[in-house]
């Protein structure tokens, strides 16, 4: 008998599913907790001991963020506000420049004042960690989540490729020619 032959009687099927997974990658991942914290802990008392040097690198990723996170929120409150009121006066298309003015006005106006509070809130090392700092962080891990569940919802579980129903009352594109396609 050759021996890829007898090596396959001994092999055992490799389980397939979510639950095979979370056995396979259970003990591996317990045992990286103690380096990933250890990891953690070491940048954290480096940052605490420069935290002069990283105060305003810390609050500019902050404002960056909060111009990102504030612009995705405002693009979906207007796909899903253009989508259930077409016909409301600001939301027609002669008024988007001044809804995008206006909009990105407000967006920049609200992630500056989230960056100040973030340079603000890492002036003295003494104070950190805080229970308001910490908790800010948790909803501010939140929020997308949260906004991603509730515009899912709001549009029906459309990612916003769907390009069969526009909003604008025009009909939609044919689609494009594919491999098989032959003109009549």
């Amino acid at each position: 008998m050759p021996s890829r032959a007898r090596q396959n009687r001994f092999d055992v099927p490799r389980q397939r599913g979510v639950g095979a997974a979370l056995r396979r990658w259970t003990i591996p991942a317990i045992g990286a907790l103690t380096p990933v914290g250890l990891i953690v802990v070491n940048i954290a008392a480096f940052i605490v001991q420069h935290l002069a040097a990283f105060r305003l690198g810390i609050s500019i990723l902050a404002l960056v963020s909060g111009i990102m996170l504030n612009a995705w929120t405002g693009l979906k409150i207007y796909g899903v506000a253009k989508s259930r009121f077409p016909n409301f006066g600001l939301l027609h298309d002669h008024n988007q420049e001044v809804l995008l003015v206006v909009g990105m006005a407000v967006i920049v106006a609200i992630s500056f004042v989230e960056a100040l509070f973030c340079y603000n809130g890492l002036g003295d090392e003494r104070a950190l960690p805080n229970a308001s700092t910490f908790y800010l962080g948790v909803v501010a891990i939140a929020i997308p989540i949260v906004l991603q569940g509730v515009f899912g919802r709001l549009t029906g579980g459309r990612s916003g490729t769907d390009r069969s129903k526009r909003t604008d009352g025009y009909p939609a594109p044919p689609p494009p020619p594919s491999d098989g396609w032959e003109p009549l």
